[in-house]
């Protein structure tokens, strides 16, 4: 690997000052119903300013995806500097006099505009009535709350991290534990066609079913998930044959949790394996790992395995400075007909120092390096 030279270095330097987050919330309006019901208008979201410099090729320029390193592996450096992260959401919610939210609904937009732009994309929309939740926001079978303290958009390689389109319904059991339900989109599982097929077709057709249960405060907690993805598809294998509709069950399981030490250090994991959930990673969602065409067996789709792993440990030297650690781990599961240039294990880790002078404002500088090996074996790693 060559070593960077100074114009980089400058660059670098530079990005130490720009990798900026400030947050906000604001009420717009309050008003008090004749039922005594209270209804808030609000705005909230966040300026991100974000100063990257890669010194290897890599697909993925707004975040550090190890499972998007280009292999052969080219030492080519380039810098990025975006402010696409930010986001803005305008939201209602109804309290009640004894202060429960019945009723609230909220719509959210980033800056990740088509073909990769820098314009304003729905990111979340909802409705939520009592135990209800209706729209698009983060899938049941993820942990938002599990997010380290960083900087970069993508995070750790090995989280399942995505937003569905959902009818969620969540329940309180104790003071402690929380049990919900969710039916997903079933358009959600990404896979692989075969080629050189007679146009076989993705199909959505049953919901994507999830089950979540949390237990703890709000510094220390655990959750398990589980998730059940049918996969359809319809495929033929002579031109004037009609179509049969085939369908298969992705499956997978989670446990994620946090561990507050000395009531400001923290440590954070999540684990998962499964086969057919791939596209709820955040490095390979949309990559087509759910099912693959087996050659050896008429081209029928079958299930990848998939595990993930990821630690994460966050210290505050003071009031105002911390700084977050994580490793992280994926591992697809070998098969004889998987293509070559397929990923088959990724990994990356994350260090950084974060300058929080106010509440809403935190700046700093982070490092993230990572290696990602394909199924020919042959690997490649960035920074």
């Amino acid at each position: 690997m060559k070593k960077p030279d100074k114009k980089f270095l400058t660059l670098l330097i530079i990005g130490l000052f720009l990798n900026v987050k400030v947050y906000s919330q604001i009420t717009l309006t309050k008003s008090k119903a004749e039922d005594q019901n209270e209804w808030e208008l609000y705005l909230k979201g966040f300026l991100q300013t974000d100063f990257t410099v890669n010194f290897q090729d890599m697909k993925s320029v707004e975040g550090f995806a190890a499972q998007s390193i280009e292999i052969p592996q080219r030492n080519i450096a380039s810098s990025n500097f975006s402010v696409k992260q930010s986001q803005i959401g305008l939201g209602i919610k109804q309290k009640n006099p004894k202060g429960d939210d019945n009723f609230s609904a909220y719509v959210e937009i980033d800056l990740y505009g088509p073909n990769k732009t820098t314009a304003p994309r729905f990111r979340q929309g909802y409705i939520k009535w009592k135990n209800w939740i209706a729209g698009q926001t983060w899938s049941n079978f993820s942990d938002p709350e599990v997010f380290p303290n960083i900087f970069d958009f993508i995070g750790p390689d090995g989280l399942l991290f995505n937003r569905r389109m959902q009818v969620r319904y969540s329940q309180k059991i104790s003071p402690k534990e929380n049990l919900s339900f969710s039916l997903e989109d079933p358009n959600t599982p990404d896979i692989s066609l075969p080629i050189d097929s007679l146009n076989w077709k993705k199909r959505a057709i049953i919901p994507t079913f999830t089950a979540l249960y949390r237990y703890g405060d709000e510094k220390d907690y655990i959750k398990a998930g589980a998730i059940i993805s049918p996969m359809s598809y319809d495929m033929k294998y002579e031109i004037d044959s009609p179509y049969k509709t085939k369908t298969m069950i992705g499956w997978g399981g989670m446990i994620s949790g946090k561990r507050t030490i000395n009531n400001t250090n923290n440590f954070r994991f999540q684990t998962s394996y499964g086969k057919g959930f791939a596209t709820n990673n955040s490095d390979l969602n949309g990559e087509k790992y759910d099912a693959v065409p087996n050659i050896y067996n008429k081209n029928m789709l079958e299930t990848l395995s998939l595990f993930n792993f990821v630690g994460m440990y966050e210290h505050w030297w003071n009031e105002q400075w911390c700084s977050v650690i994580f490793a992280s781990y994926s591992s697809v599961g070998k098969k004889d007909y998987i293509l070559k240039d397929m990923s088959k294990n990724f990994q990356n880790i994350g260090l950084n120092v974060v300058f929080q002078p106010f509440k809403k404002l935190r700046m700093g500088v982070e490092g993230n390096y990572g290696k990602v090996r394909n199924f020919e074996n042959k690997k490649a790693e960035a920074w």
